[in-house]
Order: structure tokens, then C-alpha cells, then sequence
């Protein structure tokens, strides 16, 4: 595997000096206002996984009151497993070190990963092109605002997307020097990925596959047990999960509820919002760019690689088409992608640039447009970061939370599903299904009509019904009658109704 001379950064302390300082102001940009409740970014996303850890935690807890303790428990067991929860786990070990339940921690886990997934672009751009290219791959994938937010966010995301870049890394690593111990390495970093998350499945296999067919071949592949050291690897700890979860303890048999939708290949509509979805995120230009780094790869390898990953994020757009437009954070994969495809076009320009100007001005004006560029990124996202505080938020759902004694069965129209109520609140309930909620399943092939009929007729079974989405109860005439007809209202404030339905 033929690997280029780096020549643009002639200084090697001045280059890590370089990586060092993006590599701080990445994080801290991440951790900035990081204790502010976490409604910045996918609420219901994040507020799951809270329920989830302190569910978690509170499981070996002995100095707080048993109805508490239950109450956690109950709720964790209210969300359907559809993963496994690493994040929580993690969450709740941490919880136990600091000596309590703080949010920021498991945020800042996550911007932890994904400034270590940075360093894995930095060391591909090295094994891809040079590492002046995984430079600006680094800046990419560090300063876009779109993953600056995604990446401090409670959710597996950020760490299936670091585990797979380093994935991307041992594959390269192993094919250039050969070894067992490698192909074991990158096995294991492989299946650590998908393990965080399944999907990471289309990235790492796809370029698992490409970098092994177009450099190797499928006839030699095949005979090459290290190959099948890093095949069985991969996939072995997601497979017997999975194995588990859907026939022997069953609680997954439910989790592809909802999931493929083929019928939407079909809509014209679903490739001009996806187009739209992507560029907005990782830039049009930036998509492009990437794009053309598929035929400025000279080693068949890479060239697979690279391929591999395009191809992977292809595959998992049409597994997943409802998703991929209506779940922004589905698209965070392609980030790396995009940062991956981008060391090998900044290694050529960079190249091309160290042997027309020789001064040190040149490379001086680059490293400052680099760090011009992160810093208006970094503080764009920090003026909005800081324009929002949500600490009240979290003192609404704790005065709602008041009214309702442990046990009560609670039926919620309320934000995030009833999670912040629940986390914030503690109070457990079951969500009213929205108008969205009702679209996708009559794409699955439900009958609206009957599952309106079942909502209603399952009222009765509650002892309290919350409301704090008023305008979205106004908005649904027929159950506004027939709350208000049928009900007394227990209490009625300042952005939320709760009616006695035993009453």
C-alpha cells in the first residue's frame, strides 16, 4: 500500500501543536453549557436514555426511599430495548463514581468519543494519503455545527461513529502489515461498532468488504483466515445479542416495528428530501468535494475503503428511508464519511501547494484559515448555545410532577413522548400518539380509524391523564369533548391539564 511523503508541514512539533489545539477547542465547545438540561438537541432521544441509565442506577442504590427506587425501575422497564444500552450502562457507572445522577456526564462522554474519532481521521488521512490530508479531515469532522450539536447529545450515536472510524483505521492498518494481532484488533474495534448500534453494520462492512475484494480479491479472501479472524469478530457480539434478544428472551421481537418502508423508493420525493437532508448537514460543496475523492485514490485498497463507506451509507438510507428523513441524527455516519473522503482531496491540494510555494507564509495562511474557519463555527454554536437556557423547563415538569402520586397509572399528551415528564417529573406514563406517530403506522399498513377507536377506549384504564401540549389538545376537538365531558379536572395551570379520570 503505497503511502505519500508528507511534505506541507515541515515542522512535526509545530503540525501537533496544531492537532492539540483542535483537538481542545473541539471538546470545549462540547462541554460548554453543557449542564443545562438536554432540550438542545433531540430531546426525546436523549431523555430515553436518561430514563434508561437512571433506571440503571437507581438498581444499586440503598440510601434513597423505595417508592423512588421503584419508580426509576418502573420506567426504565416502560422503553423497549431496540439496542444495546451501552450508553446507559456507561451512564450509571459514572453515576456511581461521581456520587450521583448528573446528565452532563454521560454529553460529555459522548464529545469525548467524538473527539477521539477525530484522531482516527487524523491517523486515516496518514494510512489514505498524509496526515497534512487528516488535518483538515480533523477540522471537518470536529467544527461542523451541525455535529457539534449532535455530538454532545445522550445517545450512542457519537460512539458508534468513533468505534467505526477506528474500525476504518485497524482495517487499513491490518492490510498493510499483515498480522494476526491487527486482524484480532480491527475485528474487535469493528464489532465494538455495530455492538453500539447495528447500523454501524453498513459502514463497517462496506468498507470491511471493499478494502478485502479490491485489494485482495474474493478468491484469496477467502482462504485467508484472518480475514475470517476479522469477519467472525465483527459481527459475533451484535449476532449473539440479537440471538437473544429475538428468540430466546424475545424482548427485540418488536423492534423492527415500523422500520422499512420500500414503498417509498418508489416517491421522487423521498431523493430530493434526502439530497436535501444531507447537504444540509454536511454541506453541498463539502459532498462534492468528497464525492471526488473516490478517483484520486491511486491503491485499490483504499479505493475499496472509500467505496465501501459510500456504498454502506447508500444501503442504509434505503433500509431505513422513513428515518433517514424525518431522524437528522441518522445522517451523522455520513459526517465521517465526508471527513474520511476529505483527508485524501486536502492531501493532494496540499501537496500541490508545498511544491509551488516553498515560503513559510503559505502554510502560515493555511493553518490561519483553518482555525478562522473553526472559530466562527464555534462561536455561532456557542451564541446559541448560551441564548437558550431549559432550567425552567425541568422546574415545569417538577410542578406538574406534584400532583400525582408514585403508582398512579398516567396516560401524558406531553413533549418527548412523556420522557421529560417522566425523568423530570418522575412521573411514568404512556404517550398519546400524535398525528406522526399515526402517519407511520397507517404506512405500515394500519387502520387509522381502529387505532383512534383503541386510544379512546383505552382511556378508562388510567387513573390520570396529563396534558401539557395544550395547543395540541385544542387542536384535537372530538378528545377535548370528550375529556371535558366525561372528566373533572384535577388541576389546570400555567401550560399544562390534568384530568381525574377515576372522577
Amino acid at each position: 500500500m503505497k503511502r505519500y511523503e508528507e511534505r506541507f508541514f515541515r515542522s512535526q512539533w509545530l503540525f501537533w501543536v496544531i492537532v492539540a489545539l483542535a483537538l481542545i477547542l473541539g471538546l470545549g465547545i462540547r462541554v460548554y453549557d453543557l449542564t443545562d438540561p438536554p432540550f438542545d438537541f433531540h430531546a426525546t432521544r436523549q431523555l430515553r436514555a436518561a430514563v434508561i441509565a437512571r433506571g440503571m442506577y437507581y438498581q444499586g442504590l440503598e440510601n434513597v426511599p423505595d417508592w423512588q427506587r421503584e419508580l426509576a425501575i418502573d420506567a426504565q422497564q416502560k422503553e423497549a430495548i431496540i439496542e444495546p444500552q451501552v450508553m446507559e450502562r456507561l451512564a450509571s457507572w459514572f453515576y456511581h463514581l461521581a456520587g450521583g445522577e448528573h446528565l452532563w456526564i454521560p454529553r460529555f462522554l459522548s464529545s469525548l468519543f467524538w473527539v477521539s474519532a477525530g484522531i482516527a481521521v487524523l491517523l486515516l488521512g496518514r494510512e489514505l494519503a498524509t496526515l497534512d490530508g487528516g488535518l483538515v479531515g480533523l477540522f471537518y469532522l470536529l467544527f461542523l455545527p451541525y455535529g457539534i450539536y449532535a455530538t454532545r447529545a445522550f445517545q450512542p450515536d457519537p460512539l458508534m461513529v468513533s468505534l467505526t472510524a477506528w474500525s476504518l483505521w485497524g482495517v487499513l492498518r491490518w492490510y498493510r502489515e499483515r498480522s494476526m494481532g491487527l486482524a484480532v484488533l480491527a475485528g474487535i474495534l469493528g464489532g465494538l461498532a455495530i455492538y453500539a448500534k447495528s447500523v454501524a453494520v453498513f459502514f463497517v462492512g462496506g468498507a470491511f468488504i471493499g478494502v478485502i475484494l479490491l485489494g485482495d480479491g474474493l478468491r484469496k479472501a477467502l482462504r485467508d483466515k484472518q480475514v475470517w479472524v476479522m469477519a467472525v469478530l465483527a459481527v459475533l457480539p451484535t449476532g449473539l445479542f440479537y440471538i437473544y434478544g429475538l428468540w430466546i428472551a424475545g424482548f427485540l421481537q418488536r423492534q423492527f416495528n415500523h422500520r422499512f418502508f420500500p414503498e417509498m423508493w418508489r416517491d421522487p420525493a423521498f431523493y430530493i428530501r434526502w439530497q436535501e437532508m444531507a447537504t444540509n448537514i454536511c454541506g453541498f460543496g463539502a459532498l462534492l468535494v468528497a464525492l471526488a475523492a473516490l478517483f484520486m485514490v491511486r491503491d485499490k485498497a483504499q479505493r475499496g475503503l472509500l467505496a465501501g463507506l459510500w456504498l454502506g451509507y447508500g444501503a442504509y438510507s434505503m433500509t431505513f428511508p422513513y428515518h433517514t428523513l424525518t431522524h437528522d441524527y441518522y445522517q451523522l455516519p455520513l459526517t465521517l464519511i465526508v471527513a474520511v473522503s476529505l483527508t485524501v482531496v486536502a492531501a493532494e491540494i496540499l501537496k500541490t501547494i508545498a511544491v509551488i510555494e516553498k515560503s513559510r507564509w503559505a502554510r502560515g495562511f493555511i493553518v490561519f484559515l483553518l482555525f478562522t474557519g473553526a472559530f466562527f463555527k464555534v462561536w455561532d454554536v456557542r451564541v446559541n448555545l448560551i441564548r437558550t437556557d431549559y432550567r425552567g423547563d425541568v422546574a415545569f415538569y417538577e410542578e406538574v410532577g406534584e400532583f400525582i402520586e408514585p403508582g398512579a397509572r398516567v396516560l401524558a399528551m406531553s413533549q418527548s413522548y412523556g420522557d421529560a415528564l417522566t425523568y423530570f417529573g418522575w412521573v411514568p406514563n404512556d404517550a398519546w400518539l400524535g398525528s406522526g406517530d399515526l402517519d407511520l403506522r397507517v404506512l405500515a399498513g394500519a387502520s387509522a380509524e381502529k387505532i383512534i377507536e383503541s386510544s379512546y377506549a383505552a382511556i378508562e384504564e388510567y387513573d390520570y391523564f396529563i396534558i401539557t401540549q395544550v395547543g395540541r389538545l385544542n387542536d384535537s376537538p372530538e378528545l377535548k369533548e370528550r375529556l371535558y365531558s366525561n372528566y373533572q379536572v384535577l388541576v389546570e395551570g400555567d401550560g399544562y391539564i390534568i384530568f381525574d379520570l377515576q372522577r
